[in-house]
This record gives structure tokens, C-alpha cells and sequence, in this order.
């Protein structure tokens, strides 16, 4: 069938998509225009499963996404390189008109088509980020990176268990991040036919902080941010290892406390103060209760008040208790050691 064919069956009822088996719309207008893209290319489209009920109509059992893209094209309500359908010359339109696509139509009892159907959505694995790369830009540079993850005992140590390269796309990630690049699959394509020890040497200092220091992988993201920050400190860090994952594990364990703090950094405020050898308050955040108690002790203007740092106004929900000497550094969660900042201030003021 071609394209076209396939377009004016669709508006004249001889094909329909909207049957009850078919799930809603879910590509986005990028991936709407990367079916146009493919047809434009003469990459091929997968097959389009049919059902024919007992009226000769063609009811969809695969293919709506890329349906809905083709009729939106040609309804000019989807652009392709910048223009829509009625402002490509005759040669692009008949171009597009007369690929053909692959379609297979199927009949049959009621019960043979959901069968169909089932078989179709489920039996298909659909790739992996790796998997897509490896297949896209395989080379030296991929090959290299996979002898790493399968064979180094910090990466195997810290990752555990690959599954369809799931760890090597994890390490491509972190790689990119330390290298101030966007896009990983740029990275790989431009890297392809290069061998990976330059990039084995610069993760795997932080790998073996990672392994050094903390006892699971449970955030990992976390922990290799601080590696990165704190390399220089690996030694002191390795020799409190036992009290800092006792204090991390206690920390995760509060699933009131973690939903309430900002997971990150109340991760590396616990090991600074172990590192450090600060004692610090039992109680970790001031309480609602301490918040009211502290609004009693200020003078109200228009029922506003003042932040401590920048002395503008705000209504009391619009401001936070915070440590005047922070907790990590010592600071005990009491009164006498509370102040009212705005949202902005705080987040300014950090650990200061």
C-alpha cells in the first residue's frame, strides 16, 4: 500500500484506528516528525497490522502512532524541516505519495484478533538506551568501554549486576557530565573509532572513591557528585567509612525526614560532619511548632514579617526556620539558634 493510499483510506472510513484494543495517542510531535523524516529517507517504516472485519473495513492493530503523524502531515498540522505539507513542491509530495509500506492484514474470529493483537504489543523487547547506541555507532570506542565494565572489579563492585548494558550507559552518562557535554549520543558518535582507556583513566578515580568509601550503591547519582567534589579528601573520608554509611543508612531509614530535606546535600552536610569531627544536634529540623513559637517572638507588620538577611516582608508560608549556625557545623536545632529567612535567602545562605 502507498502512503497515499494509506492517507485517503483513512478518510474515507476504510481503514479506522480508534477500535477499542488500541491505546491513546503517546508520540510526541518530535517523534510524529521522525515518521516523516523516515519516509523522506526511504527508511523503512515497520509493518502496519490490519484486521478485516466482516464489512471489508481495515481496523488497526498496530501502526495508529504512525498513522496519526502521516494524516497530521498531510493535514498540514505537523511541520517537517520547517515546512508543512501544502509548501513542498510536487517532486516531495509525489515522493512521499508513492512510498509504499509494508502492511499485513489479518481475519479471523473475535478471539484470533485479540490474540493478534496481545502477541504483537508483548512479544517485541524494545531496546535499550545501550542497546540503540551499540547498534547506531559500534566501534573501538564502545567495545572498549564494555571490556571495562564487564571486567574491572571497582566497576563491578560498585554497579553489580548489567543487564543490556545498562551499566555501560550509566558510565557514558557520567562521563558526559564530566566533560561538560549534552548529548551522549553525540559523545559516542563523535568517539566511535577511539579507543576508551583516556575516558577509563578519568571515571575510574571516582569509581574506586565510590567503592572506597561507601558500603551500597542506593545512590549512587549522590555518590559520585561528591566523589567528583570531594577527591582531594579520599583518605579521610575511606577512614570514617563505618560511621559515615551508619549516619547515611540512619538518614535513609526517616522517610519523613528525606521527604522533608533535600537528599543531596543533607547526604554531604552528614559526612562533612563526620569528616570534620563535629558533634551535632540529635534533632536535625526545626518543627512547625518551633516555627510559630519563633514568629511570637517578632513584631508583625500588616500580618507580615521580616527575613533576617534581606529585611524585605513576607507573609509567614512564604518564609523558613533556618540554622543561624548550620546543623553540619554544629549548630543545635533550638531556638536561640533560629532565624526567619525567605525561600531565597535560604537557599542562598547554605551551610555559611
Amino acid at each position: 500500500m502507498q502512503i497515499k493510499e494509506l492517507y485517503e483510506k483513512v478518510n474515507d472510513g476504510k481503514i479506522i484506528s480508534d477500535i477499542e484494543l488500541q491505546r491513546e495517542i503517546v508520540y510526541s510531535a518530535d517523534k510524529q516528525k521522525l515518521v516523516i523524516d523516515s519516509i523522506a529517507k526511504n527508511i523503512p517504516l515497520p509493518a502496519f497490522y490490519f484486521w478485516q472485519n466482516e464489512n471489508g473495513i481495515l481496523e488497526v492493530l498496530d501502526g495508529k502512532q504512525r498513522i496519526e503523524a502521516i494524516k497530521k502531515f498531510y493535514q498540514n498540522d505537523i511541520e517537517y524541516e520547517g515546512k508543512l505539507w501544502k509548501q513542498y513542491d510536487v517532486d516531495f509530495q509525489t515522493k512521499i505519495n508513492e512510498t509504499q509500506i509494508k502492511d499485513i492484514i489479518c481475519s479471523g474470529t473475535e478471539e484470533l484478533k485479540r490474540e493478534i493483537f496481545f502477541r504483537i504489543n508483548t512479544l517485541g523487547v524494545p531496546l535499550s538506551r545501550f542497546e540503540v547506541l551499540n547498534g547506531l555507532y559500534n566501534g573501538e570506542y564502545l567495545r572498549g568501554l564494555t571490556v571495562y565494565v564487564k571486567q574491572d572489579t571497582d566497576i563491578l563492585k560498585v554497579l553489580g549486576t548489567n543487564s543490556r548494558g545498562n551499566n555501560q550507559f550509566w558510565v557514558l552518562k557520567q562521563i558526559v557530565f564530566l566533560k561538560n557535554q549534552k548529548d551522549t549520543d553525540e559523545y559516542v558518535k563523535q568517539n566511535q573509532n577511539l579507543p576508551f582507556e583516556n575516558d577509563q583513566r578519568l571515571i575510574s578515580k571516582y569509581i574506586k572513591f565510590i567503592r572506597g568509601v561507601f558500603d551500597n550503591s542506593k545512590e549512587l547519582e549522590i555518590y559520585f557528585r561528591l566523589a567528583v567534589k570531594y577527591e582531594k579528601d579520599f583518605v579521610i573520608w575511606k577512614e570514617n567509612r563505618q560511621e559515615i554509611n551508619t549516619k547515611i543508612i540512619d538518614y535513609l531509614k526517616d522517610k519523613n525526614l528525606v521527604k522533608l530535606t533535600d537528599k543531596a546535600k543533607e547526604i554531604e552536610d552528614i559526612i562533612q560532619s563526620v569528616v570534620k569531627g563535629i558533634s551535632v544536634d540529635n534533632k536535625r529540623l526545626f518543627t512547625s511548632d518551633d516555627k510559630q513559637a519563633l514568629l511570637r517572638q517578632q513584631s508583625a507588620e500588616n500580618e507580615k514579617y521580616r527575613c533576617k538577611i534581606c529585611n524585605q516582608i513576607f507573609y509567614q508560608n512564604e518564609l523558613e526556620i533556618d540554622h543561624i549556625t548550620a546543623w553540619s557545623k554544629g549548630g543545635r536545632t533550638v531556638l536561640s539558634n533560629a532565624q526567619l529567612l525567605c525561600r531565597t535567602c535560604n537557599a542562598k545562605k547554605g551551610n555559611l
